[in-house]
């Protein structure tokens, strides 16, 4: 874990390789100080690092969209409680050059029945330190793509997902298994090249047919929508996928520093067809005692992503198009949709030390636009949160979120949340 408001890259989920860029959090010393309470320091022979995490949330909502209100799988998404997950998680450590990370997510349906289910999230080992400033990384890992899509849910400044990388990253992010490879470009300031290819990794939860099947029975029509020809989470990425980030970072002074990049993303989608993906990201923050340790702060973040993807018609409206075209090619034309989106989220966050404690004020706005052939809803959402840090190392934290939705039929939905979450360990390998 990283201190609140710190000026470290691995809390951006920023890679990094060579000396330049120290994105792994501090350098293990031969006998670090132990603290049972944070985990801080905890190993097993300096080499073994353990990480455990807990995050659940209570809360009521006006909606009764159920996951159509959630814009990732663990988000709240009905009255009551949601237990988010657990995590086990286990850094390696093996020496300046090599370390390797591995985690097990366990959650539950924030939906009836409420079912236990789990995934091992993230599998990797790394190579760092190379000549010429390389870093390689294989394994399962979260894509590189913007600030937000390599976090786990422990790292996140709000009990719920962002409107945009659910929409266009999938519900729990973007996954590969593959093979990375990171250069510290030699600039003046900290600048990193990341290219990954590998398999995208989709985690099929059944949620998408339980909205499937309440639309059938009148969801779409309650709602003011159309039925759609495509299906729109189709468009996200299923086989082999390609993504580059190149992200800098810049400390104009110890007291201020800038983040920014962009991102893209290629290859076929759930349907067959293609996705490209573009994003840019920013970042700036103010830290009142610098690179030192504790004081107040202050973080503006924002990303924009915008996709083009390709969709073919559902399988009734291929018999449909056989009964109607005569001509195979204009069959193939007519079933095949190209289209676009985009969105954003922007987000200011005010912290400030409380004794050995901080508390840290949040607003949010964001949104995805709509593409009504492919049943996705144009969306608003502001949500202003609250969140108490027992220390800076977020070992435990009591969250309060308020959220106002509207969407695209004029329709708006009003949720309050309360998150709980305990962290335990020291930084994690990334």
């Amino acid at each position: 874990m990283t201190a609140c408001g710190s000026f470290s890259l691995a809390r951006a989920g920023v890679a990094g390789a060579g000396a330049k860029a120290p994105v792994d959090g501090p350098v293990v010393a031969a006998a670090p100080s132990v603290d049972w309470w944070t985990g801080e320091g905890v190993s097993l022979g300096n080499v073994l690092f353990p990480h455990f995490h807990f995050n659940a949330v209570y809360g009521g909502t006006t909606s009764e969209r159920g996951h159509e209100l959630g814009a990732g799988h663990h988000d709240p998404v009905e009255d009551g409680w949601t237990g988010q997950g657990f995590e086990l998680g286990l850094s390696a450590r093996v020496s300046e050059y090599f370390e390797a990370y591995g985690t097990y997510h366990g959650y539950w349906e924030n939906e009836d029945p409420n079912d236990y289910d789990g995934v091992f999230e993230e599998w990797f080992g790394k190579f760092k330190n190379l000549p010429g400033g390389l870093e390689l990384r294989g394994g399962r890992y979260l894509n590189r793509f913007g600030f937000h899509n390599t976090t786990h849910l422990h790292s996140w400044d709000w009990v719920d997902n962002f409107l945009a990388n659910g929409r266009f990253l999938g519900d729990d992010g973007q996954y590969s298994i593959g093979g990375e490879v990171t250069w510290t470009v030699p600039t003046p300031w900290t600048s990193l090249l990341t290219v990954s290819v590998g398999e995208a990794q989709m985690e099929a939860h059944g949620h998408e047919e339980e909205i499937d099947a309440a639309d059938d029975h009148g969801h779409e029509e309650e709602h003011g929508h159309e039925e759609a020809a495509f299906h729109g989470e189709d468009a996200l990425f299923a086989d082999v996928l390609t993504t580059a980030q190149w992200t800098h970072l810049w400390n104009w002074n110890d007291f201020h520093q800038f983040r920014g990049g962009a991102s893209g993303a290629w290859g076929d989608n759930a349907a067959g067809n293609s996705t490209q993906l573009y994003g840019v990201h920013f970042q700036y923050e103010w830290r009142q005692n610098g690179l030192e340790a504790g004081g107040a702060y202050l973080r503006w973040r924002t990303e924009v992503l915008l996709r083009d993807f390709e969709l073919t018609a559902h399988e009734d409206d291929h018999l449909e198009l056989e009964e109607d075209h005569s001509d195979h090619q204009d069959e193939h034309e007519a079933s095949l949709g190209t289209f676009d989106d985009w969105g954003f989220y922007t987000s200011l966050t005010y912290g400030h030390p409380l004794g050995s404690a901080v508390i840290e004020a949040s607003l949010r706005q964001e949104y995805v636009s709509g593409v009504a052939a492919a049943g996705l809803s144009e969306r608003w959402r502001l949500s202003p949160g609250v969140t108490w840090f027992a220390n800076s190392q977020r070992t435990f934290f009591i969250r309060g979120q308020y959220n106002h939705d509207r969407f695209e039929d004029s329709s708006s939905e009003d949720s309050v949340w309360i998150g709980f979450g305990f962290n335990w360990g020291g930084p994690e390998v990334r």
